[in-house]
């Protein structure tokens, strides 16, 4: 069983800023005479979420392990689209994204990091080709590919050639089933039923799961997509009843409520844990942390670190074009005790003896709190 590796940030890096000398300078020594650099931020997601800090935060420690500090040679500006709770909709998408393309009008940045799939779609995609600024995606879950024909950025995932380059968020989806072989009894040979929406993240995952899980023979799968919360109900209720279902893997992280309003993943996973009969796979450590059953879980923060490298690189002088798109590095194994109790499940010690974390309780139920990052519960 894979354990997760850990990804060493780069050093201090040098810029060619004229004259032998000069190159040879810490990126710090040569801030007093070189105006800040400037990056602009743009989360597809809330201020505060659980899948869009972690990736921020290894961003900004990566660039500053580099030796670009905020407030001293480095200027971070940030924007929140909030499309799994506010902006849902597609014109609202539009419209966040027409707000943030105006704003890096405005704040003329050298790096445009984007972070998940309406981010991509709607800031990325039009600012491709633009030869006076990078873009550095994280946390896609679309095909690069897909984004590709849509506006061409990309020669190869080896070598794009353009102005853009980034981390495919791989779900690891694979490795997570076969974590869940091994922790769940009755698993192998028997079925497990990943849940989607109809949003864009919702039709990357999708692809995604056809993708990783092509080869999969240990454990049958199907995807099940649900376009509302009533249908999600249904569903999960459905499932209860299927003896040949052994698991899910919930990432239906908005959902429309029948006369108005929108769940997200707080009311969604809390309904979830309280109603499901199944244990949960889980996307992020953090929603293992919340309640649901565990697996292997994309690493996050890892991910945010080897985005912010690839940014370090090109404040360095690299062209973005000249910089590998890259999946995301690794995954982490964890496990929520306190789930697995509820669902009558013992998991075997050496499987536990593999695991990153384990949670023997949960912050569920939320009652209306928002699902922000905790930056005491680390990812790893």
């Amino acid at each position: 069983m894979k354990s997760t590796t850990r990804r060493s940030v780069l050093g201090v890096m040098g810029i060619a800023c004229g004259g032998a000398l000069a190159s040879l300078l810490p990126v710090a020594a040569q801030a007093q005479s070189q105006p800040p650099k400037r990056i602009y931020i743009v989360q597809s997601y809330e201020k505060g979420h659980v899948c869009g800090e972690p990736q921020a935060e290894g961003i900004l420690g990566a660039l500053a392990a580099a030796g670009w500090k905020v407030g001293s040679n480095l200027t971070v500006k940030s924007y929140y689209m909030d499309t799994y709770r506010t902006n849902a909709a597609p014109e609202a998408m539009v419209r966040e994204g027409q707000k943030a393309l105006a704003e890096i009008a405005e704040f003329k940045p050298d790096i445009v990091f984007v972070l998940d799939d309406a981010a991509a779609r709607q800031v990325m995609v039009p600012l491709i080709g633009r030869t006076d600024l990078s873009i550095v995606f994280s946390g896609m879950n679309g095909q690069p590919e897909m984004y590709n024909e849509l506006k061409k950025f990309m020669d190869s995932r080896a070598r794009p050639g353009g102005n853009v380059t980034g981390v495919y968020e791989k779900l690891y989806a694979a490795q997570s089933l076969k974590v869940m072989a091994q922790a769940v009894p009755g698993l192998r040979g028997k079925k497990a039923v990943m849940i989607t929406d109809q949003s864009p993240t919702g039709n990357g995952l999708t692809k995604q799961f056809d993708l990783e899980l092509k080869d999969m023979t240990d454990v049958q799968w199907e995807v099940r997509r649900v376009k509302d919360w009533g249908e999600y109900m249904a569903l999960i209720d459905t499932l209860n009843k299927d003896d040949s279902v052994k698991a899910i893997y919930p990432v239906a992280l908005t959902l429309p409520v029948e006369g108005g309003g929108r769940y997200a993943a707080a009311q969604i996973y809390d309904w979830t844990i309280q109603n499901s009969k199944k244990p949960e796979m889980a996307i992020n450590y953090f929603f293992a942390r919340m309640g649901l059953f565990g697996g292997a879980v994309v690493n996050f923060g890892t991910m945010g670190t080897l985005v912010g490298q690839k940014g370090a690189k090109i404040l360095a002088g690299t062209k973005a074009g000249d910089l590998p798109i890259e999946d995301a590095p690794d995954y982490a194994i964890v496990f929520n005790l306190k789930r697995a109790t509820d669902l009558g499940i013992e998991i075997p010690p050496r499987v536990l003896a593999a695991a990153n974390a384990i949670y023997k309780d949960n912050l569920l139920p939320l009652q209306g709190r928002a699902l922000l990052y905790d930056p005491q519960t680390k990812s790893f």
